[in-house]
């Protein structure tokens, strides 16, 4: 009998390279929001800082151009902290996507993977039945060769 060939090895093949480029997309996303939550923990870190300063200078004389100053720094604060947390968003959209794009693939290498599970214990087992069908032919001819031999003898 001829050995075990699925026919769709080369796709499973490509899918399971999918799969694993899709694990390593997943991975940069995750990279990409933590990197992202981080700096919006930082510039909220700074923020605090610049209240605190600013906090700790009240009932001392201050410029207009400090006050001015430190408006402006909070400001600018305050606005790249909304640009990150924007930036927090887009990056657990991204990572959505791929976890949709990786359970997607994952589950296409699962199903063929099943369906040459399946082929190959079917294959198997017509394998067995071929082997066993061989064995009960050769147990019948020497069954049948003894079975002639005494007949012979006796004429």
């Amino acid at each position: 009998m001829k050995k075990f060939e699925f026919h769709l090895d080369g796709l499973l093949r490509v899918k399971r390279q999918l799969e694993h480029l899709a694990e390593l997309e997943q991975q940069k996303a995750q990279r990409r929001v933590a990197d992202a939550v981080a700096k919006v923990a930082m510039l909220t870190d700074q923020l605090a800082k610049a209240s605190d300063h600013i906090a700790g200078r009240v009932g001392q004389a201050m410029t207009a151009g400090e006050w001015a100053a430190a408006f402006a720094r909070a400001e600018r604060l305050g606005q790249m902290i909304a640009d990150a947390r924007q930036e927090v968003l887009a990056a657990e959209g991204l990572l959505d996507n791929a976890r949709r794009e990786r359970v997607q693939v994952a589950t296409e290498v699962e199903a063929i993977s099943t369906l040459r599970g399946q082929q190959w214990e079917q294959w198997r087992q017509e394998v067995a039945a071929a082997d066993q069908e061989r064995l009960d032919e050769l147990g019948l001819r020497r069954w049948m060769a003894a079975q002639a031999g005494p007949r012979l003898e006796a004429a």
